[in-house]
């Protein structure tokens, strides 16, 4: 339900005047009003012992790949034929990828210490049409912080590299973005005592999620530019904050959830909230009526939110968060995420678990 000023009782008909043009065409509607379910072109088979969880997904062009922390492997968009498979070198494994792809480009950083602890890692350009690797180089990871998969103080996107460096010894806390491709020192910023612990949520542009310093500090994210910094306070009674943020122009999306329901009764779900960059001002929220996990999407001017457990996705205005269309996906995956190009969209199960990795649907 949508809460920003008051409940839109009249959903259907705003639904119709969403324009041909956002949708692809003039002849044919892209995304068309559901519930009808969308045809699936092609799922993954079901994986054998625990492949790890992937790092990011790339749709471009008629390619996806999805980068994993041994390899990266791209499948035809619309077929899922195997189109390539790249192997970081010397048996080194992939701790981060980037959330997008610049100019088809898609960038990830991979080291030789399992646990983390490498002294140097290597950046690789990977062209996802061919699988071709574009550029790559080496630097010294103590520049970057922490470059373990689970760090969450490297992130890569927009061609960059965002870290936040904590306190080492007499070194106070910076947050810095590197270009990926060249090394580059692009700007460096201390980090103010009052954001306390900092994660990097985004790197194109920078977000960061901070907490603290004390008990009841609150959670924050904060967008950052070399002489900018817009904090949202994001509500009190958000005790937890999807990892993943989407931005459709000023509009910055993140899902937020309460305190979790006492074992045994049925979790309401989460609700994403939709904040002004430029304000910082909460501009509206939708909720969910199905399922507890939203994961939204930035995909042609809207916000594509895919809640349940992988088997329905939501397309809301950007400006308002009034749906849109919605459609079900047959189907299940779990800690799933999405990817989008053109009329495609992929569902990608992101649990370490065995399970259907990928789901891909054509919407009409």
């Amino acid at each position: 339900m949508h809460e920003d000023a008051g409940t839109y009782e009249d959903a259907g008909p705003y639904e119709d005047r969403a324009p041909e043009s956002v949708w692809g065409g003039t002849r044919r509607a892209w995304w068309r009003r559901g519930p009808a379910s969308t045809p699936r072109l092609w799922k993954y088979p079901r994986e054998k012992g625990s492949p790890g969880a992937p790092l990011s997904t790339w749709a471009v062009g008629r390619t996806l790949a999805v980068a994993r922390p041994d390899r990266v492997e791209a499948y035809g968009l619309t077929t899922g034929d195997p189109l390539w498979t790249w192997q970081p070198p010397d048996g080194e494994v992939l701790a981060h990828a980037s959330s997008d792809t610049p100019d088809g480009v898609g960038v990830v950083l991979h080291h030789a210490d399992r646990d983390g602890g490498a002294e140097h890692v290597r950046l690789t350009g990977l062209d996802v049409g061919s699988g071709r690797g574009l550029w790559s180089r080496e630097q010294r990871a103590d520049a970057l912080g922490s470059v373990g998969g689970h760090a969450r103080e490297v992130a890569l996107g927009g061609g960059r590299v965002a870290t936040a460096r904590p306190r080492h010894g007499d070194t106070p806390p910076v947050l810095r973005t590197i270009d990926a491709r060249t090394g580059a020192l692009q700007w460096e910023r201390p980090v103010p005592e009052r954001w306390g612990d900092v994660s990097v949520v985004r790197a194109g542009p920078v977000v960061v999620s901070t907490v603290g310093p004390g008990e009841d500090a609150p959670r924050r994210l904060v967008v950052v530019g070399e002489e900018t910094e817009r904090e949202i306070e994001l509500p009190r009674w958000a005790r937890e904050f999807g990892g993943d943020v989407a931005m459709v122009g000023d509009m910055l999306a993140v899902e937020c959830a309460g305190t979790p329901p006492p074992a045994g009764e049925e979790d309401t779900g989460s609700t994403l909230n939709a904040f002004s960059v430029t304000t910082g001002v909460l501009r509206w929220t939708w909720s969910s009526t199905y399922g507890a996990t939203l994961s939204p999407l930035a995909h042609r001017g809207h916000f594509v939110v895919l809640n349940g457990y992988g088997d329905r996705a939501t397309v809301l205005d950007a400006a308002d968060g009034r749906v849109v269309a919605e459609r079900a996906l047959p189907g299940y995956s779990y800690r799933a995420r999405l990817a989008a190009a053109g009329d495609c969209l992929a569902v990608v199960c992101t649990a370490e678990r065995p399970t259907h990795r990928l789901r891909v649907f054509r919407w009409k």
